[in-house]
């Protein structure tokens, strides 16, 4: 029987399908699909964990933290899940409440340490993400597709990366559209969901070419913005292709 219990609360369901593959082979979980939804579950019960996605709508990270403790419906550690990574909003994180935080990209053998350390009452270390000039110009890191192989099933592990080409495919035109009409804002927020999925599945290329266009996107360098979105499509397009063809997602 599993002792402990963990809150997962994350918008994006490739995200939270990833967090659910990892945390179920060693804990008991619940899901929130948002802070309000994490308040709810918090006034039927407890958990010993939660892990919290900071950029999330109808209530953020940040507030439906504020709204748990200000409700004392729950003293247990609060882990954020972030893709900023600068010292000040680290610093900032952790004076608003957090007890610790993980940066985006995830990396499984990482998170899963994190996670039971602070369990145990550990004070955690703080994961620092990589900055896209760091990765590897790879299609997809087998390191990291090796990490996640060794905390799933190779039918999930198949399904989690389609699951990415999925919501990439829905997510292009939506792009594309935004990018026309001048919504960079919008722009930026799609590219930020594929390079934090990209990050999270090794899939550098993509994850660099997101990186690029989401900067622009939301520094409204449009003179350049249009091509590192046609780049970022290449990616995804050259990925799908890979995913269809390569003998370890297809044995």
């Amino acid at each position: 029987m599993k002792s402990k219990s963990i809150l997962i609360v994350e918008d994006n369901d490739l995200n939270r399908k990833f967090f659910e593959n990892l945390i179920g082979q060693i804990w008991e979980f619940e899901s929130a699909l948002n802070g309000r939804e994490a308040i709810e579950k918090l006034e039927k019960r407890d958990f010993d964990l939660i892990l919290m996605d900071i950029q999330m709508p109808e209530i953020d990270g940040i507030t439906a933290l504020k709204r748990i403790r200000e409700k004392n419906l729950s003293l247990s550690p609060v882990i954020a899940v972030t893709a900023f990574a600068d010292e000040s909003e680290r610093d900032s994180f952790l004076s608003q409440g957090f007890d610790g935080f993980i940066t985006k990209p995830i990396r499984p053998k990482e998170f899963i340490l994190q996670i039971q350390k602070t369990i145990n009452g550990e004070k955690p270390k703080v994961s620092k993400a990589k900055s896209p000039l760091d990765v590897d110009d790879l299609i997809l890191d087998k390191k990291i597709f090796n990490q996640l192989s060794k905390y799933n099933k190779p039918e999930t592990i198949q399904q989690i990366y389609r699951d990415f080409m999925e919501e990439a495919d829905q997510l292009l035109p939506a792009i594309i559209s935004d990018f026309a009409d001048g919504l960079y804002e919008e722009v930026s927020k799609h590219c930020h969901i594929i390079k934090g999925n990209a990050g999270t599945l090794g899939i550098n290329r993509v994850y660099i070419a997101a990186a690029k266009a989401e900067k622009e996107s939301r520094q409204n360098q449009i003179s350049s913005l249009d091509k590192s979105l046609a780049e970022m499509e290449k990616e995804i397009m050259r990925f799908g292709e890979y995913l269809s063809e390569e003998t370890i997602f297809n044995p």
